[in-house]
């Protein structure tokens, strides 16, 4: 039989050590994160919105509709680089960090979607950049790109939804609770990463495959704070809000519907979401991308070159276009 004194200093020693080990982890991450903020300072500026100040990273000039550029879930300004440094040859793109992801700082609203929409417009009159605006939003970027077509509809002259998150996906996904895992893995991930282990585990590799070395590393920096993680959980926890804040109609705004052929989870569901979008608006054309990932869509050279193109199109007014050169 096992003595108690024995059993409790083992206990103690097992307490102890984890202790310590997250004690060093808490210190790793927070060199770490001193380090980041000199080798990877903002790109763009940081602007107030009230309450807090977001990154924007404006670049080119043109006559045009300006570009805005929304990233996906847990991503920011950095992954959109191909398609940005692409478009900024013509006209004037926008690529932006929502609050608390990025360089972008936390604030204390919530993360649905209309109060994202909002952020984004005081930030873009802030920065001096005025509308009408063409917006593109990837993955969980669609959904705050269409309440800002139906918030700000006269400042609003298309969408490009980029393999774009169906407000309805969670409760017609194949896996029940599917939404409630995701927000809760995402808070188990903001603990770790405060016990720096999210510097050893790079759950930013999927979205930053593709990039330049720069932009990968800074999509590494970045997302190993804890507070990212923890924003992804509330914009999970602010879906079913955001899901009652889209318009249900954009009439005839010029939309583009980009979906991909390679969908490794959730396939069959996430291309009967994606077949609906196009009825959004009477002006709408879809394409499928061969050969692309839901994450390489915008991270990969050659697709992004199919999502410049797709934004080109909607800027002139005519997404038809996109289909004059590959069918779906």
């Amino acid at each position: 039989m096992a003595r108690p004194g024995g059993s409790l200093r083992y206990a103690a020693a097992i307490v102890g050590g984890v202790a310590a080990f997250a004690g060093f982890g808490a210190a790793a991450q927070s060199l770490a994160t001193r380090r980041d903020a000199r080798q990877y300072p903002p790109p763009g500026e940081m602007v107030d919105v009230g309450g807090g100040r977001l990154h924007l990273n404006i670049q080119g000039e043109g006559d045009g509709p300006a570009v805005v550029l929304e990233a996906g879930m847990g991503s920011f300004s950095s992954n959109w680089y191909w398609v940005q440094s692409e478009l900024a040859k013509t006209m004037r793109v926008v690529s932006y960090d929502r609050a608390g992801l990025g360089w972008s700082e936390r604030g204390h609203r919530p993360r649905d979607a209309a109060t994202l929409a909002r952020e984004l417009h005081t930030a873009l009159h802030a920065a001096g950049v005025d509308g009408p605006y063409v917006l593109a939003g990837h993955s969980f970027g669609g959904l705050p790109v269409r309440a800002f077509a139906g918030l700000f509809p006269d400042e609003t002259a298309g969408l490009v939804l980029v393999d774009a998150s169906h407000p309805d996906q969670w409760l017609r996904w194949p896996v029940r609770r599917a939404d409630w895992m995701i927000a809760t893995s995402q808070r188990v991930s903001a603990v770790l990463a405060r016990i720096g282990l999210l510097r050893v585990v790079d759950l930013s590799r999927p979205l930053s495959a593709g990039l330049p070395e720069r932009q990968v590393a800074e999509l590494r920096a970045r997302s190993a704070l804890p507070g990212a993680s923890a924003v992804e959980a509330q914009q999970m926890d602010a879906w079913p809000e955001s899901r009652s804040q889209l318009p249900a109609s954009l009439g005839d705004l010029p939309l583009v519907v980009l979906g991909v052929s390679d969908q490794p989870r959730g396939g069959e569901t996430l291309t009967e979401l994606q077949a609906e979008l196009p009825g959004l608006s009477t002006n709408s054309a879809r394409r499928i991308v061969q050969g692309a990932t839901h994450e390489a869509l915008v991270a990969r050279r050659e697709h992004a070159m199919v999502v410049a193109d797709a934004i080109r199109a909607v800027v002139a007014g005519e997404p038809a276009r996109i289909l004059t050169t590959v069918p779906e």
